[in-house]
């Protein structure tokens, strides 16, 4: 009879196990959608990451590019998935934060529509000239300044930061400029290095190599302090332009009905990653800086860098219908 009980009792409890906790997180393998194309620094470090992660969770984290509208076709698609945990966002500031800032029309709100699960890297913006525009520093572009053909810089999509830094390089210093939105980082890299656009700014990453080839030229670095991979390079503070600091960011997003449990759950393991030396050092060899952030930290940090955006939309009158 207490056999019969005891069956009994552990029948009941098997039946009424929520079905999060009979399968453990993840059992298929996960996608990590990035809104950029192959080779960009996004793309970097969702590759980065989806190693480890695969490794961690033992299931294939795949990484995706879905291209376009500055990143938002990727967060559209993470915002309409299914809160399972198995479709998330590898996003970079602009889909994340500033398109709310400068679009007119959007198809989903990146504060109320996603879960902001985990920062992972930053880096600061460097401006490089490729082999059209014979400028090797600030002085010697500064020349250019009087020009009647217009200096065209290029960005990964309109009203992100590098579009905000071209126009506030075009206000502080009075040079001709013209912005040609692209759709990846890599696109406009590879149309620098042929000559069919003058400027760009762009993290480390997908710069390092054509800078040291010799085939770009890095003239100045829009944060606080020099590049660790760039030590020459001297930064816009130094050069007299100390308002242009930019730096992008990387985080995790998800849907935003991922219920807690497991975005916790997610949030917490891309921290652990950190503890891996090899994936820091990954980062940082291609200068970029790991930047741990979860919770209400992650979410606080959005919230100040959209307050320094309004303010920089505000004085350039960056708009998109």
């Amino acid at each position: 009879m207490q056999c019969r009980s005891i069956a009994l009792a552990l029948l009941l409890g098997m039946l009424f196990v929520s079905p999060a906790s009979r399968a453990a997180y993840p059992d298929k393998p996960v996608k990590l959608l990035v809104g950029y194309a192959p080779g960009g620094s996004t793309d970097i470090v969702a590759r980065l990451l989806a190693k480890v992660l695969t490794q961690k969770w033992r299931q294939s984290v795949v990484v995706e590019n879905k291209t376009g509208a500055s990143g938002m076709i990727a967060a559209e698609q993470t915002v309409h998935a299914a809160p399972d945990g198995y479709t998330l966002l590898l996003g970079y500031t602009p889909e994340v934060s500033l398109n709310k800032l400068v679009f007119k029309r959007m198809h989903y709100d990146p504060i109320t529509d996603l879960s902001a699960l985990a920062l992972v890297a930053s880096a600061p913006l460097v401006l490089v000239s490729g082999p059209k525009l014979h400028a090797r520093n600030l002085k010697e572009l500064l020349t250019h300044k009087g020009s009647q053909r217009q200096i065209s810089y290029g960005s990964p999509g309109v009203g992100g930061q590098q579009h905000m830094a071209g126009e506030m390089l075009g206000r502080l210093t009075g040079l001709p400029l013209m912005h040609v939105p692209y759709r990846g980082t890599s696109l406009a890299v590879n149309d620098l290095l042929g000559g069919q656009i003058d400027l760009f700014f762009a993290t480390t990453p997908p710069l390092l190599q054509h800078i040291r080839a010799g085939k770009l030229w890095p003239i100045l670095v829009a944060g606080p302090k020099r590049e660790k991979l760039l030590p020459n390079v001297p930064t816009a503070v130094e050069l007299g332009l100390p308002r242009l600091q930019l730096t992008n960011w990387f985080g995790v997003f998800g849907p935003k009905d991922l219920p807690a449990e497991l975005a916790g759950r997610i949030s917490d393991d891309v921290m652990a990653v950190f503890k891996d030396p090899g994936f820091v050092k990954s980062l940082e060899d291609q200068g970029l800086t790991p930047t741990p952030l979860q919770g209400a930290a992650f979410k606080d940090f959005i919230g100040a860098e959209m307050k320094k955006y309004q303010e920089i939309v505000a004085e350039t009158g960056i708009s998109v219908q």
